[in-house]
């Protein structure tokens, strides 16, 4: 167990199957364990990893869910117990009022912690409520922990608030769909969610984590590309293939984050904002609202 900053993080690209509960427990323990026997001490698995993404009813989605005390969240969670190590990982959350996509932080304690998911996508919103607990930050030994979920990326507001929020790390366990692009990756091997994640990191001088699951599930193709980012934006780790199965590891010093907010002797990330000039975002005002 980490007593200082730094810490190796394991991001585990896979592909879950909608609707296969156990064999999605047993697909994330054994990720867990291989990220851990790998060095591993913060492990992140994709979006909906105990659940599939493609629901196609409410009673596929209902028997696909639920709560924290739930049998994947244990097993995972005695995982993390015996092997000393955190990890993070997408549910389908029965909630006490509704269905909510979310994100399970555990560790050798048990749950730390949950997120759920603000900025529902295209179909989920048919299954699912938006997230209702804000952006939590979550402090452990090695540092601070934000979780979004996908397309919370493309919101700049979520990153920045739990920057502001003195988040370190940001886990992102996401599920990229290759819908907006001709073709989904560049000729570098990005996709638009790496570059998401490195506007997010630079902009917040902060880790960005993005585990993606592959694969094709009823019609909707996964792009992978899971990725690790520095707080200067630098791509540390990865992007991993488009199609294949990958387990990252790399090592990072959280403190890093608070370091590089000084961007020079007169700059500081954080310090330098106007909130006096932001009115207008704060009302939600937009282009077509005016």
């Amino acid at each position: 167990m980490p007593h200082s900053s730094e810490i190796t993080v394991g991001l585990c690209q896979y592909a879950p199957e909608v609707g296969a509960v156990e064999g999605n427990r047993r697909l994330g323990s054994d990720w867990i364990n291989r990220a851990a026997d790998q060095g591993a001490e913060l492990v992140l698995l994709p979006e909906l990893a105990a659940s599939g993404y493609t629901f196609q009813s409410e009673l596929e989605a209902a028997a696909s869910s639920q709560a924290t005390d739930g049998p994947t969240i244990l097993e995972w969670a005695s995982i993390c117990r015996r092997r000393s190590v955190w990890a993070a990982a997408g549910f389908a959350e029965s909630g006490r009022d509704g269905r909510y996509n979310s994100a399970v932080l555990l560790g050798p304690d048990g749950v730390v912690g949950v997120y759920r998911k603000a900025h529902l996508f295209n179909d989920e919103k048919l299954y699912f409520l938006p997230g209702d607990l804000g952006f939590p930050v979550f402090d452990l030994p090695f540092g601070r922990l934000g979780m979004l979920i996908c397309y919370d990326l493309w919101f700049p507001e979520a990153a920045r608030i739990l920057a502001l929020k003195g988040a370190d790390v940001i886990l992102v366990p996401t599920n990229w769909v290759a819908n907006f692009r001709r073709r989904p990756a560049d000729e570098r091997g990005w996709t638009m969610g790496d570059y998401a994640c490195v506007g997010a990191a630079t902009q917040n001088q902060i880790f960005i984590a993005a585990a993606d699951r592959i694969g094709e599930e009823r019609g909707v193709e996964f792009v992978g590309c899971s990725c690790l980012v520095g707080p200067d934006g630098s791509m540390l780790a990865g992007p991993a293939s488009l199609d294949a199965e990958a387990l990252i590891t790399v090592k990072i010093d959280t403190a890093q984050a608070r370091r590089a907010k000084r961007r020079t002797p007169r700059n500081d990330t954080l310090a330098d904002r106007r909130p006096e000039l932001y009115a207008e975002l704060a009302a939600g005002l937009t282009e077509t609202s005016r």
